[in-house]
């Protein structure tokens, strides 16, 4: 079984596991055995999933689908508001993301099924949910199935093109008056220093503050006396770079270098199975993706969208569903 597991895969994770750790007993230490306990399942579930063969029959991937709705469902037909949306499942004192549960399963769909557009039905109920981040973080998965069907990439290049014509009109009448603000305070966050831009300013500052060592564990000024919101989840980056400095930029981005070349290498190696190269593709392109949009948000290159940092920022959902994807990965 070891010889499936690459070494840089297993280096990568190691640096981002140890980072995380570090900074979540720093930034919100009353989460931290909750997160090391994601961190055990999570490493469990990875070996669970070396044992699954992602060759299913279409209609495996149909139940998987099916099965993604219904839990997406649970949380808006239960009620329970949380900051504006019903995106989080409670079980007893737990709290579980759907939108990140899916994910393994829908890639698993996609990776078999001759509809994959039947993809866009869970990501529209997370719309619902409202959660457009989650949304775009689900919809990524499709990309490798577009990339390798010409007449789905075709297809994709004319709605895309169609959407960008009618952004106008998505923005007035479609987006809600936070995501309209987001983008607002993107482009000028200084024209609401102390309202919608104030995330952007505090993690600017927090980034442009650490030099190269940072300011030392537990001494960052934005993230410890809260300045800078959301500083263990959406903008734990900021928040590390403060107090760990660029150092730890080199450590977080040489360590996603490690894990997502690792994955195309795999992938490429086992193009032989075609649902195994599909799933790691969409898993790569995932892992890369949510890591380019969070970094991207906190040096306000990117609009705020709420898509966490993979393996860094707090949340046992999206850490357990990502280790138990890359042991299905490792299974050939």
């Amino acid at each position: 079984m070891r010889k499936n597991i690459p070494l840089t895969l297993i280096i990568g994770i190691t640096i981002l596991c140890s980072l995380n750790l570090l900074m979540i007993s720093s930034l919100s230490p009353q989460l931290f055995w909750k997160q090391f306990l994601a961190w055990i399942i999570g490493i469990f579930l990875f070996f669970i999933g070396t044992q699954i063969n992602p060759k299913q029959t279409p209609s495996q991937g149909t139940i998987l689908l099916i099965i993604s709705c219904v839990i997406l469902l649970i949380p808006i037909i239960s009620g329970n508001f949380t900051r504006g949306s019903r995106r989080w499942l409670y079980i007893g004192s737990m709290s579980l993301q759907p939108s990140e549960i899916v994910k393994a399963p829908l890639m698993l769909f996609l990776s078999t099924t001759n509809l994959p557009l039947l993809h866009l039905i869970p990501v529209a109920i997370i719309m619902l949910q409202p959660d457009l981040g989650s949304a775009i973080s689900v919809f990524i998965l499709i990309i490798p199935i577009l990339l390798y069907n010409p007449k789905l990439l075709k297809l994709s290049l004319i709605a895309g093109l169609i959407l960008l014509i009618a952004s106008p009109l998505a923005y007035k009448y479609i987006l809600k008056d936070y995501q309209r603000q987001r983008i607002e305070n993107f482009i000028k966050p200084s024209s609401d220093p102390l309202g919608q831009g104030y995330n952007l300013i505090q993690s600017q500052i927090a980034i442009g503050s650490g030099g190269f060592f940072g300011k030392g564990y537990k001494k960052g000024t934005q993230g410890q006396l809260l300045f800078l919101p959301e500083k263990h989840s959406d903008f734990i980056f900021a928040a590390t770079t403060e107090e760990l400095g660029l150092f730890s930029v080199v450590l977080i981005l040489g360590s996603y270098f490690l894990i997502v070349s690792s994955l195309f290498k795999k992938a490429f190696n086992t193009s032989y199975n075609r649902p195994l190269f599909l799933f790691t593709l969409g898993i790569a392109i995932e892992i890369w993706a949510q890591s380019f949009i969070n970094i991207g948000m906190n040096l306000g290159l990117l609009p705020v969208t709420g898509i966490p940092l993979p393996f860094m920022s707090v949340g046992g959902s999206s850490i357990m569903v990502l280790l138990f994807s890359l042991g299905i990965i490792c299974s050939a």
